[in-house]
């Protein structure tokens, strides 16, 4: 006899799951608040202008809201852990790029790598996968 869907009960693994995905994302979007904590800094390289860095963390936010519409395309059919994974990367690789030099290094290694191909490929791939995880309030 089939069972009714209420009495299906989300598994120990999809918790695990959804756990770590926590995690991961708040490690991800740790990264472009990193131009804000050091924000006199990176202005005093900068001349002393705070715009230089704020632009940044918003070319990096800006980024991520455009790139997360191709890279959950690019998840579909690649799949999740490859697209997170290259995402990962690429914050990382984002983040050096950004050491660099004062302003379009900045202005590159934040919004391109940081937002638009980095936490991009980790946000909406990762909340896309966790709701599979989950029979119950599954949106």
């Amino acid at each position: 006899m089939h069972q009714p869907a209420a009495r299906l009960v989300d598994s120990k693994s999809s918790w695990v799951l959804a756990t770590v995905s926590v995690f991961i994302l708040g490690t991800a979007f740790g990264a472009p608040w990193m131009a804000v904590v050091a924000l006199k800094e990176i202005a005093a390289e900068v001349g002393g202008t705070r715009s230089v860095p704020a632009l940044a963390t918003a070319l990096a936010w800006f980024g991520s809201a455009f790139g997360g519409i191709g890279m959950g395309w690019i998840a579909e059919r690649v799949g999740v852990r490859w697209t997170v994974m290259f995402g990962a990367v690429m914050i990382v690789l984002g983040l050096a790029i950004a050491t660099l030099g004062p302003s379009l290094p900045l202005y590159i290694g934040y919004g391109v790598f940081v937002g638009l191909i980095g936490l991009s490929g980790i946000n909406a791939p990762l909340y896309v996968y966790i709701c599979k995880w989950f029979e119950r309030r599954r949106g």
